[in-house]
């Protein structure tokens, strides 16, 4: 095990690097200033090798490096900002990095060069999940099985083997029964759920790992999670948890691939209905065929006539957005990760883009007085100096775009509404997107200090 260091001033991705760190098992340290950087680094601290993001919002990452390199500790260093052979060797040459990684990168990449520099052979990669324990961690279970007692992620997995469907997991919010805080949700009573006999002995169930908790809402939110997961270009889960409601969000290589949620209503049964794609004649119909032929409800629509397979695509990505869509006016409760990435051979391949998602999300969930109260008229936005997103990866309309070039730093947003051709409401959910997807940002400006202008180009 290594004791590592993270300097990263993007609070959510520095989250995310030092909890799949832990999961590696290593003691990880995340901190978001150089200064706190420095007051780490004495006597009673001792890291075996450290991360540093050259773009710091205080000192120079530099300055780090060079303190890390008097105490004899090797660091990787990273950068949004400064890209190109020129920087990498700067950084290795000049001011001692071990290694040089251009963001976005590869976390498992800069985890195994951290390993390296810390000189320590590379942790096992965690088990997968196999298709029960996916189904585990994804089924809303109920006493009495309704028409669509499955859930529905992307993956459109339904009926589970019945001592699963008939356990009482945390994710069911209708439970009245004592829950131990041992464990984070929603595994706390998972000694449960493994207590039942397994129908089909022959498949040795694996341990569901615990989950690492990153931290509190109130402090970010839930696009600003996207957007870490994106710049990592990682492969796991990602927890949101507000007080009984509990919603899971599955990464592959950055991009969402499906999401679940402990609400009936957001089952994809359910969700059918309300979308009037099917009756509540056709689900108990669908229900009890799935039940009698062991099958998933989405595959039981797909036999019976009544979805087509682009039918049953098009759905998964409408509740996949709306899953996550509900949490964006999140302020209250919890995030967690996992590195697990779930195998399943039947998934519908989906692979939602964050930047799509975010600005779609804000425009369709926003109300205007919500919009009005982000969006106050004397703010100022600035381009973000290392976006997680470039130019080419946002999704813009002309005047959009022409709002984003507006929003220089020179003008208040009630400057900007004056300017574009679009609503209020339009403009408003714009800027407030391009905010939360890390592309534009509110700072504050010193005497003498020169604003970067950069859009990742």
């Amino acid at each position: 095990m290594a004791r590592l260091l993270i300097v990263e001033d993007n609070q959510e991705l520095a989250s995310l690097i030092a909890t799949v760190a832990q999961t590696r098992g290593h003691d990880a340290l995340a901190v978001f200033t150089g200064e706190s950087a420095l007051e780490s680094l004495g006597p009673a601290s001792r890291f075996d090798a450290a991360l540093v993001d050259l773009l710091l919002p205080d000192i120079r990452g530099s300055e780090v490096l060079g303190a890390l390199r008097a105490h004899g500790i090797p660091a990787i260093a990273v950068s949004g900002v400064y890209k190109g052979d020129r920087f990498a060797q700067e950084a290795i040459k000049v001011h001692g990095a071990c290694a040089f990684f251009e963001k976005p990168f590869e976390l498992d990449a800069v985890l195994n060069a951290l390993e390296e520099a810390a000189g320590v052979p590379p942790a096992p990669q965690s088990e997968l999940l196999d298709e029960v324990d996916l189904l585990v961690l994804e089924e809303l279970v109920q006493e009495e099985p309704t028409p669509d007692a499955a859930p529905a992620p992307a993956a459109d997995a339904e009926p589970v083997a019945p001592d699963i469907a008939a356990t009482d997991l945390d994710m069911n919010a209708d439970t009245d029964a004592p829950v131990s805080e041992a464990l984070p949700l929603p595994f706390a009573r998972r000694d449960a759920v493994w207590a039942e006999p397994v129908p089909a002995p022959e498949r040795r169930r694996r341990q569901l790992p615990e989950w690492s908790l990153g931290g509190d809402l109130k402090h970010t939110r839930v696009p600003r999670l996207l957007n870490a997961y994106y710049e990592a270009r990682h492969h796991g889960e990602l927890k949101l948890r507000q007080g009984t409601v509990l919603k899971v969000v599955y990464f592959e290589a950055g991009r969402v691939v499906y999401a679940a949620s402990n609400l009936a209503p957001e089952r994809f049964g359910r969700f059918c209905v309300r979308k009037g794609a099917l009756t509540e004649a056709q689900l108990t119909e669908a229900a009890t065929y799935a039940r009698e032929h062991s099958l998933r409800t989405g595959d039981a629509l797909l036999k019976r006539g009544l979805l087509s397979p682009s039918q049953r695509r098009r759905l998964l990505e409408e509740q996949v957005k709306e899953i996550l869509w509900s949490t964006f006016s999140w302020v209250e409760g919890g995030y967690g990760f996992s590195p697990m990435r779930p195998q399943r051979a039947d998934l519908v391949p989906l692979s939602l883009f964050p930047s799509d998602l975010i600005l779609e999300g804000v425009t369709r969930t926003e109300t205007l007085v919500a919009l009005r109260q982000s969006m106050a008229p004397g703010r100022r936005l600035f381009p973000s100096a290392a976006p997680p997103y470039g130019l080419h990866e946002l999704k813009l309309t002309g005047p959009q775009a022409m709002l984003l070039t507006f929003a220089d730093g020179t003008k208040t947003v009630e400057d900007l509404l004056a300017l574009t051709d679009l609503s209020e409401r339009e403009a408003l959910a714009t800027l407030r997107g391009l905010e939360l997807l890390g592309v534009l940002e509110e700072r504050q400006e010193t005497p003498g200090r020169r604003q970067r202008i950069s859009f990742g180009l």
